[in-house]
């Protein structure tokens, strides 16, 4: 797909939540974000701000509720660049995940993405792991963990249901031949455990901490992205043509 820039008054309230000077905007039609977790440190306030898209189907109360969290650290912030990527592919294509509530918290440690290693740990912060687990705990029907790794392995594991092990194989066959023609950059390892269909299911994928530069983020969105749309189509298809990423 074609990453074009954002309508400039909708980045602007992307930066200015991400950096703490407002605590709800628009960011597009169907992307909401507010400052749902403030956090303090050394007498400064930081936020973890939480968007929120609800796709343009029609209203349904049996719309899947699921989760998307950065988990970055202060020696990498891949996870967080990945999934703001996501983002404005979601502020283009608004029907990416027409019938799902995605609900993204893209830095969960913004300690981190301000001061980087001066900034204590996740798991060495109480109160940030208490905020942490209860975001987790709010994606009720699936949720997408991306943490950094050290070395060049690129995986995926976790719990899945029928409907996202289908959901990977169709997006895997979708793939061009090339790898290097393709712009979606699909798992080198994959270890998943079944889960039921109307069960939680539970990802975690692990991206290098080196890949900082763009062509490597964008590839890891477009892949979040085209498997969240495959995912919503396999759980309640729906006539016309799918989005392309």
């Amino acid at each position: 797909m074609n990453i074009t820039r954002l309508d400039r008054s909708l980045r602007k309230n992307l930066r200015d939540l991400l950096q703490g000077y407002v605590e709800h905007c628009e960011v597009s039609h169907h992307l909401m974000a507010r400052m749902d977790f403030p956090i303090y440190y050394h007498g400064f306030k930081f936020g973890a701000p939480v968007f929120t898209h609800i796709g343009p189907s029609e209203p349904s109360s049996d719309r899947q509720v699921i989760g998307l969290i950065g988990l970055n650290d202060p020696g990498s912030q891949v996870a967080s660049d990945v999934l703001l990527q996501f983002i404005e592919i979601l502020t283009q294509h608004s029907h990416l995940a027409d019938d799902s509530v995605l609900r993204i918290l893209p830095v969960a440690n913004p300690v981190a993405l301000e001061m980087g290693k001066d900034a204590p740990a996740s798991e060495e912060w109480d109160i940030l792991q208490h905020l942490i687990g209860q975001f987790q705990e709010q994606a009720v029907d699936g949720l997408l963990e991306l943490v950094s790794g050290q070395g060049e392995r690129y995986s995926l594991e976790g719990e899945a249901s029928p409907s996202l092990f289908a959901a990977l194989e169709d997006v895997h066959a979708g793939l061009p031949a090339d790898s290097e023609r393709s712009r979606v950059r699909y798992p080198d390892h994959i270890i998943l455990k079944p889960v039921g269909a109307s069960d939680r299911w539970k990802l975690r994928l692990t991206i290098p901490e080196t890949w900082t530069d763009a062509p490597e983020v964008h590839a890891t969105a477009r892949f979040i992205a085209r498997l969240i749309t495959t995912h919503s189509w396999r759980v309640r298809p729906r006539k016309g043509q799918r989005s392309r990423f």
